[in-house]
């Protein structure tokens, strides 16, 4: 069995549930048996195309959650990374810095 190398806490991370749900999150804390998750988020279809919506609809968004392993995990891709961290920031994020002329 190939053993995965763990990522270094904190950092964020997709995972896909085995009923096929997706979501991403902060990961805080990874033990052998389960991940505590924070701030996770799922993409929803909207008028104005996709937008990310709490994971777990009725829980408080500022408590951790707990996922138990095995689950699939993976590194975001760029384009989510971004919006993700734009999502939940404190502050605002500037854009990619330009040349001004």
């Amino acid at each position: 069995m190939l053993l995965q190398k763990q990522q270094t806490v904190p950092y964020i991370g997709v995972f896909k549930l085995n009923s096929g749900e997706e979501f991403i999150g902060k990961v805080v804390r990874e033990q052998d048996t389960y991940y505590i998750i924070s701030k996770p988020l799922c993409m929803v279809g909207t008028e104005r195309g996709f937008q990310f919506a709490p994971f777990i609809m009725m829980g408080d968004m500022d408590s951790d959650i707990t996922l138990p392993k095995p689950v699939i995990n993976t590194l975001p891709n760029k384009a989510i990374l971004d919006q993700y961290e734009t999502a939940t920031s404190t502050i605002a994020l500037p854009k990619q810095s330009s040349i001004i002329i």
